[in-house]
């Protein structure tokens, strides 16, 4: 299976689903700081990201929002319901955002019945999967300045929102986003950055060097 396979241009092309498109599957723009939903809210959808950067996170006891993923154009996400009432994220638009939303059960039914998407989905998981094992690895094993530059390897570039912006991701977060990410404080973020400034052109030379899992 081809990391290219794109589900609604399969979906559109199969004679199998061609007339429950329009039924199943619809659109929905955000605007940037727009939350998509909340812990408290009962979904039965499945979102497909087409355009625009989202963060997805839950909160601390304190009440206080902390970011463990940021999506981009092409992830899934959304309750699938497989976590027996434990699921408890939000998700929050860092640009304007367009999304593809489709009926939870039709997106589950043919993630099961159909081998071409279920072989797709299994990868998407994995990679998902492998993403956030490599970022708790590394917060867990390197320092603080290591860990923002894979952060930094990782989200710069530039993609298009839902109004053809290009907006460069990694420019978008706030120092709590990347401090929550890298699994360390807006402090120890801060003093990172000085340490970055005081050191440009070396920094920028370790950058190009890092490589990611």
């Amino acid at each position: 299976m081809s990391n290219n396979f794109l589900l609604y241009n399969y979906l559109q092309k199969s004679p199998r689903y061609k007339g429950k498109i329009s039924e199943r599957i619809s659109s929905l723009f955000f605007k940037k700081g727009d939350y998509i939903y909340k812990p408290s809210e009962e979904l039965y959808t499945a979102y497909e990201l087409v355009k625009g950067v989202v963060k997805v996170g839950s909160y601390s006891k304190d009440g206080n929002e902390c970011v463990y993923d940021i999506l981009k154009p092409g992830d899934i996400f959304g309750n699938l319901h497989y976590l027996d009432g434990n699921f408890q994220e939000f998700t929050k638009c860092l640009t304007d955002v367009e999304l593809r939303l489709y009926d939870l059960v039709f997106y589950k039914r043919i993630v099961i019945q159909d081998y071409n998407i279920a072989e797709w989905f299994n990868q998407y998981i994995v990679r998902r999967w492998c993403r956030a094992e490599t970022r708790f690895f590394t917060t867990i094993s390197e320092d603080i300045l290591i860990r923002i530059k894979r952060l930094y390897k990782e989200f710069n570039y530039t993609i298009k929102d839902a109004n053809g912006k290009e907006v460069n991701i990694f420019a978008l977060f706030s120092q709590k986003d990347i401090a929550d990410l890298t699994g360390s404080t807006r402090q120890s973020v801060a003093q990172a950055f000085r340490r970055i400034e005081n050191k440009q052109e070396s920094l920028k030379m370790e950058m190009d060097t890092v490589k990611m899992p």
